[in-house]
């Protein structure tokens, strides 16, 4: 009837559709992740090892809780740090039933004067003499007010 109406020669083209093309996204999607945070970390551990000399004030051992217990001239701050009472030689001890690990500084022999190596490092520049790197630290870090230049 269609045909009749607009007449029997026309025709109607249908249009194929061409192969299938199947495409993928090219950015790939933003999810939520459970990583990515971090800490700061805390330096801790053992800052000046047995036999090395230590000033006043100097911290010996940064720690969480009392992996190491404070001995003889050693004290305990209250982040259970150990640090140095007196001048000497830090020197690791286990004692008492326990079996727990001690710190303790041994004091320096004090000479005839009972002067400490940093008074003595003053007096020597004083009178013109050559220094010892050892000495030229002590009197930086007293010059600077450091832990190294405090008096107990």
């Amino acid at each position: 009837m269609a045909a009749a109406m607009f007449g029997a020669t026309s025709r109607v083209a249908v249009r194929s559709r061409g192969p299938l093309l199947i495409e993928c996204a090219h950015k790939k999607g933003s999810g939520s992740t459970k990583n990515g945070r971090d800490s700061n970390s805390k330096r801790l551990g053992v800052k000046v090892y047995g036999g090395q000399h230590v000033t006043p004030g100097g911290i010996i051992v940064r720690q969480r809780g009392t992996k190491f217990y404070p001995g003889e001239n050693v004290g305990i701050g209250k982040d259970y740090t150990l640090y140095a009472k007196c001048e000497g030689v830090v020197a690791f001890e286990y004692k008492t039933k326990r079996n727990r690990q001690y710190v303790t500084v041994k004091s320096l022999p004090e000479d005839d004067e009972g002067k400490t190596p940093t008074m003595l490092a003053q007096q020597k520049e004083k009178s013109g003499g050559d220094l010892t790197r050892k000495e030229k630290n002590l009197l930086k870090y007293a010059e600077l007010g450091r832990p190294g230049s405090r008096q107990y």
